[in-house]
C-alpha cells in the first residue's frame, strides 16, 4: 500500500500487504485516466527484486499524488502486472520497474450474466454499483430499452457496453462510478471548471498554464474506437420492414462551442436489428452523442488533480476557433523529479468560444438545482474491506 508519496526528488512510497511496510524508492509515476476504462497508476520503480510479496499481483494500492502538500489527490487500486526494463544506454546500468496498478474498477472483472426487458442502461448501472460496493453518480432519465443481455464478460465489459450504448461517459474514479451524459457534465460542472491560460493572455510565466496545444481536424483520432459525427442510421424490424431515422447535428442540446456543428460525415448505415421507430432513434441518440466530437486536440497542461476524464475545461489564448470549452477524453497525470504536467486528449463538437466560464460563490454548494458538482467533488470516502476497496457509505445520487 503506497502511503506517502509526495512532489520532491525521491519520493519514497511504502507498498504494505499485511502490514510488512516495504520501502521503495520511486522514479517517475503516470496516473492515466481515460473514459470508458480503467484509471491506471505507473509507479516506476529503480533496482528492486520482483518476487517480493508486495509486488504481486492483486496487492492493493493507495498513493496521493499531485502537488505536495497544496493539491494532493489519492489512487486507489491494485497490481496487475510488474514490467521490468534494462537498458543497455542507462550509465547506471540498473534496471526499472514499472508497476502497473489498475483502480477501483479491477474489481468488476468477474463475469456479469443476465438478461433484462423493458429496461434503463442506468438501472443496471446502479445494480453493478450495489453488487461491489461502489458509489454512483448516475444520470437516470435515459430511455428504456427492449432487451439487454449480459452474456458471461466482465462486470466492467457491461458497464463499458451500456455507456456505448446511450452515449453517457463511464469512469470510475476512487470508489465511486460516474455515468452521465456530457450534455449534463456540460451544464452541472460549470461551477467548478478550470481554466488553462496559454502565453497569449498572461504575461507571468509562472500563470501560463498551458505548454503545447495541437488541433486535430480531420480523420486521425486520439481515441481508439471513436469516429466522426454519425448523423444517420438505418435498421431493420422483425418483420423485415426497414426502419431509418437521420439526425443532421441538430438535436444535440448544447455544444462546447458557439460555430454550428458542421459534420464531416453525412450518413452511416447500421446493421443493427430494431423494433420499432422509436428503438431506432434511441440507437442514433446514443451513436451520435459518442461520435458528436468532430473536433479534436492534445494538450500538455500544468498539472491539476481535479481534471478528470469525463469533464469540460477551458483553454484561453490559442486562437478565435480553438479558445473555449473542452471535453477531456483522457488525462495522464505525469509526476517525477522534473515537476508535474498533465498531457491530455480533448474533444469537442464546435468551433469558437461559447463564452462559458466557471462561476463563483455559491453555485459550488450542494443545492437541488445542481448536485452534480458537489457529487462528483465530494467523493465517499474509500475504505479498505475484506481486502477489497469499497465505498466507505452507498451514496447514490442521481440526477436528471
Amino acid at each position: 500500500m503506497t502511503q506517502a508519496l509526495k512532489h520532491t526528488p525521491g519520493a519514497y512510497p511504502l507498498f504494505d500487504p499485511g502490514g510488512i511496510n516495504a520501502q521503495k524508492t520511486v522514479n517517475t509515476v503516470k496516473v492515466i485516466m481515460t473514459e470508458g476504462m480503467h484509471d491506471i497508476a505507473i509507479i516506476t520503480l529503480r533496482g528492486v527484486p520482483l518476487d517480493v510479496p508486495e509486488l504481486q499481483p492483486g496487492t492493493p494500492v493507495q498513493m496521493p499524488y499531485g502537488w505536495f502538500p497544496l493539491d494532493t489527490e489519492m489512487f486507489y487500486g491494485y497490481i496487475d502486472h510488474v514490467e521490468n526494463h534494462y537498458d543497455r544506454a542507462i550509465p547506471t546500468g540498473v534496471n526499472y520497474e514499472d508497476v502497473i496498478c489498475v483502480g477501483v474498477s479491477y474489481a468488476l472483472k468477474d463475469p456479469f450474466v443476465g438478461a433484462w426487458s423493458n429496461v434503463q442502461c442506468s438501472a443496471l448501472v446502479k445494480m453493478v454499483a450495489q453488487k461491489y460496493f461502489l458509489s454512483t453518480v448516475v444520470e437516470d432519465d435515459d430511455v428504456a430499452w427492449p432487451s439487454i443481455t449480459s452474456p458471461g464478460d466482465s462486470a466492467w465489459c457491461f458497464l463499458t457496453n451500456l455507456a456505448a450504448k446511450v452515449g453517457y461517459s463511464l469512469a470510475v474514479n476512487k470508489s465511486q462510478i460516474r455515468f452521465t451524459s456530457v450534455d449534463l457534465g456540460m451544464k452541472r460542472y460549470w461551477s467548478g471548471m478550470p481554466v488553462f491560460h496559454s502565453r497569449n493572455t498572461v504575461v507571468n510565466f509562472g500563470d501560463q498554464s498551458i505548454s503545447r496545444f495541437n488541433s486535430i481536424q480531420g480523420e486521425t483520432l486520439p481515441i481508439a474506437g471513436h469516429t466522426k459525427a454519425v448523423r444517420s442510421i438505418n435498421g431493420m424490424d422483425r418483420n423485415g420492414n426497414v426502419v431509418g431515422w437521420a439526425d443532421d447535428g441538430s438535436s444535440l442540446p448544447s455544444q462546447l462551442g458557439r460555430n454550428t456543428v458542421y459534420p464531416f460525415f453525412g450518413q452511416q448505415v447500421s446493421d443493427q436489428v430494431v423494433t420499432s421507430q422509436a428503438h431506432a432513434q434511441a440507437i442514433l441518440a446514443g451513436m451520435t452523442q459518442v461520435n458528436r466530437f468532430n473536433y479534436q486536440a492534445t494538450a500538455t497542461l500544468a498539472g491539476l488533480t481535479t481534471v478528470k476524464q469525463g469533464m469540460p475545461i477551458v483553454l484561453q489564448g490559442i486562437d478565435s476557433n480553438q479558445d473555449g470549452m473542452w471535453w477531456v477524453h483522457e488525462v495522464t497525470h505525469k509526476i517525477s523529479t522534473d515537476g508535474y504536467s498533465m498531457d491530455t486528449c480533448l474533444g469537442r463538437d464546435s468551433l469558437g468560444d461559447s463564452g462559458h466560464r466557471p462561476t463563483q460563490g455559491t453555485a459550488v454548494a450542494y443545492t437541488p438545482n445542481n448536485p452534480y458538482s458537489y457529487a462528483v467533488t465530494n467523493v465517499p470516502a474509500t475504505r479498505m474491506i475484506n481486502k477489497r476497496w469499497r465505498a466507505a457509505t452507498a451514496s447514490n445520487v442521481s440526477i436528471c
